[in-house]
């Protein structure tokens, strides 16, 4: 489902589900629950699970790919490389030379 197609949840109002025996966010029929991504655990469960202000929700496979076609595709990002050479011993005894790279974000602010 492409971003543009999401519904409006009229402004978020958000009515609460009381699901505290497990912390897990669980939303009934009719249901809504809003709130801000505290975090993201992509290689939790079978697609990642988020945590809303500080609950998890395991996300489904449309779910993980509407996340990031929503917050990840078509946001800019850098890259930028070191010119200084950095060096590790791998478990081989061998060293490994590398250029540390960086990755940065434009965000919306």
């Amino acid at each position: 489902m492409a971003a543009q197609d999401q519904p409006d949840f009229d402004g978020f109002t958000a009515e609460s589900t009381d699901d505290s025996s497990t912390g897990w966010i669980s939303v009934g029929p009719g249901e809504t629950h809003t709130g801000e991504i505290t975090a993201y655990r992509p290689y939790a469960g079978d697609y990642g699970v988020i945590e809303i202000d500080g609950r998890p929700f395991s996300l489904n496979k449309t779910q993980r790919d509407t996340l990031i076609a929503t917050l990840v595709v078509g946001k800019q990002v850098g890259l930028r490389s070191s010119t200084e050479e950095e060096s590790f011993e791998n478990s081989d005894g061998e060293t490994v030379t590398y250029y540390p790279t960086q990755i940065g974000f434009k965000t919306d602010d």
